[in-house]
């Protein structure tokens, strides 16, 4: 065995630099957020061939004081605590004191820097841990690194750096994340000669979204502002149609810390769940204020991420403010004027020669998104306009109103099979105090048998039957299973089962929650075998012909996790509430779309079906006007 020996200060220098810098990014990370801390409200990051051989970074801050640069490269030197009780008021993002030491360990290094109250400024070059030069230099107030040939004194790191284009795209990523964590602060980007990232610092969040998403994100969040006792949650959430394929999108930030928090993130998609449609994740800048004891920033090395003293604490609060963001929202999607023409324009204009280009309506984008003046609500006053009714329809709209309230009961008959599907239009008084965005609506027409055409003011929206449906019978089933009050209706017939012996096994471990949703199943023992029938049904599902739609509601429970029991019962519900709803082709009279739209308007979240699909977009008059160039701009 070899003798016990201390290491001497280079050879320490750069093993740990290997816990704070593993590459570019990492360098760029630690530089920008001591410009952060240091007060600055311009920061410029430059690169080239992705940081490997040279990383600028300029900042306005409050520099550093001449008799404190060389101890600013020492190890464990920091301005951001004193003693170990610091750790826990912790507001600064770079607070360890060893980035500098590690960054100046493995890379050639310069530094320029100059306090306010000094009349000349201060130059430091640094060559892996060895001072080369320090002298006076003439600057503006602020500092500047420039970083050259990392880890070219340890080629075992570089050979593991990935290639240039690579190292770029991440250090863009990380300039993304400040942007949008710190709209008060000019940020630059510069990679090999190009300007990549230029926001404004205007402090307005929907201009650093503008800036890294671009307009079409920018334009379609909603801003949160949700305070409980010494927490705050502010920042945008984006409208479930600009849902992702990923979590690239999801940017929280806990006391001004970009980080990643399994417990908020999971929080939110729950609070999102039946807007998006499945393998889709929501898009949002969320700021979290904290008290900086109840939150434990220091358990990652590169502080990514955190730990709550209260998980469940914080799951509910994220929970309720995100649901209460969405309470009065109209979550209606616009048109897209910028789809195919169809199969039988384009056939015509083959024949007659004739280009199809569709209009580019995007226009210049501002330099800065005014914030958007909130929708007002009123009390809802509904109106059906009687001149669209057959006289028949009025007569009985009128002996209607007569009557009292609870026998009210409306049936959709459909004229093929004659199956119904009740839609109880219930009393304005029954919407739970909630502003409905609907009011003085106009129900004008169907169009492909499918979508219902509703004119309020200066647009025309179209509901989609089949989800529109679909979204009454869900909240429905899941108010009734909330009270445990779920109505269920024997068969006059039992169905028999005809199960694989998977399906038999997933109707075994489901059996308690499918009874709670008002299923009685009978099991019939013959000759050592178990054969299945069906005796019950929720009411909504009315009296089945065949077993196709239980065998899909298993085929349900077999995809979602078994734990997850939340989870099961939604997709279940949803299942079943997409069986029994009225489907698209199926013709409608006005009397039961009015009954259909009415109900669905005075829903919690009426603008999707619950596998996140649209139940209503919107046509704008403008958009349409635009379209028929009746209007140039």
């Amino acid at each position: 065995m070899q003798k016990i020996q201390i290491l001497d200060n280079q050879t320490i220098n750069k093993i740990a630099a290997g816990e704070v810098v593993e590459s570019p990014k990492s360098v760029v990370k630690e530089l920008v957020e001591n410009a952060i801390d240091a007060g600055a409200s311009s920061i410029t990051v430059e690169i080239k061939e992705g940081g490997t051989s040279y990383i600028r970074v300029t900042d306005n801050g409050c520099g550093i004081a001449r008799e404190q640069v060389k101890t600013a490269f020492s190890r464990h030197a920091t301005s951001k605590i004193l003693h170990i009780e610091d750790l826990e008021k912790i507001i600064s993002l770079g607070f360890r004191g060893e980035a500098l030491a590690s960054i100046a360990g493995v890379a050639q290094i310069e530094m320029t820097t100059k306090t306010k109250e000094e009349s000349n400024g201060t130059y430091i070059e640094i060559n892996g841990g060895e001072v080369i030069k320090f002298q006076s230099a003439a600057c503006v107030e602020g500092t500047s690194f420039i970083i050259k040939n990392l880890f070219y004194n340890v080629p075992a790191r570089r050979k593991f750096l990935k290639k240039p284009s690579t190292e770029a795209s991440r250090i863009s990523e990380l300039l993304n994340q400040f942007a949008l964590g710190r709209p008060d602060i000019a940020f630059k980007y510069i990679n090999n000669n190009t300007t990549i990232l230029h926001t404004s610092g205007n402090h307005d969040k929907k201009t650093a979204m503008l800036y890294v998403y671009g307009k079409e994100v920018a334009t379609k969040m909603i801003e949160i502002n949700f305070k409980k006792g010494n927490y705050s949650i502010t920042g945008l959430l984006g409208k479930p149609e600009l849902s992702r394929a990923n979590r690239s999108y999801e940017n929280l930030f806990i006391n001004d810390r970009y980080v990643k928090n399994t417990i908020i993130s999971s929080a939110i998609e729950e609070a999102y769940k039946t807007r998006l449609l499945a393998g889709k994740f929501p898009v949002y800048v969320l700021h979290f204020s904290i008290p900086p004891a109840l939150v434990d920033v220091n358990v990652h090395p590169a502080k990514l991420e955190v730990r709550f003293q209260n998980d469940d604490e914080i799951y509910a609060l994220f929970y309720a403010a995100v649901n209460q963001c969405f309470h009065n929202e109209v979550l209606i999607s616009k048109v897209d004027w910028n789809s195919k023409p169809s199969k039988e324009v384009k056939e015509y204009a083959q024949q007659k020669d004739i280009l199809i280009e569709p209009e580019n309506v995007s226009q210049k984008e501002p330099e800065s998104i005014p914030k958007e003046k909130k929708q007002e609500f009123n009390k809802p006053e509904m109106k059906i306009e009687q001149d669209n009714l057959p006289e028949k329809q009025k007569a009985e709209s009128q002996k209607e109103k007569k009557e009292p309230t609870e026998k009210r009961n409306s049936f959709l008959e459909l004229n093929e099979g004659k199956t119904e599907y009740q839609v109880e239009p219930c009393s304005l008084n029954d919407a739970q105090n909630r502003d409905t965005f609907f009011k003085n609506y106009k129900i004008i027409g169907q169009i492909f048998n499918t979508y219902w055409l509703v004119e309020q003011n200066k647009s025309i929206f179209m509901i989609d039957q089949h989800a529109a449906h679909e979204r009454i019978l869900y909240e429905k089933l899941m108010e009734e299973l909330k009270k445990q009050k779920v109505t269920a209706q024997m068969l006059l017939q039992p169905l028999l089962l005809k199960l694989t012996e998977k399906e038999k096994q997933v109707l075994q471990d489901n059996m308690e929650l499918l009874h709670q949703f008002g299923f009685s199943i009978e099991v019939i023992e013959q000759k050592e075998q178990k054969t299945y029938a069906l005796l019950s049904v929720p009411l909504i599902i009315k009296e089945p012909t065949s077993t196709k739609f239980f065998l899909d509601i298993l085929d349900k429970l077999e995809e979602v996790p078994i734990e997850n029991i939340y989870d099961t019962k939604i997709a279940t519900i949803a299942t079943m509430a997409c069986k029994a709803a009225v489907k698209g082709n199926d013709r409608l009279d006005i009397r039961e779309a009015t009954a259909l739209v009415e109900k669905l308007l005075q829903l919690e979240n009426p603008f999707t079906c619950p596998h996140g699909r649209p139940t209503i977009i919107e046509m704008t008059q403008y958009e349409l006007e635009k379209r028929f160039k009746r209007i140039q701009n």
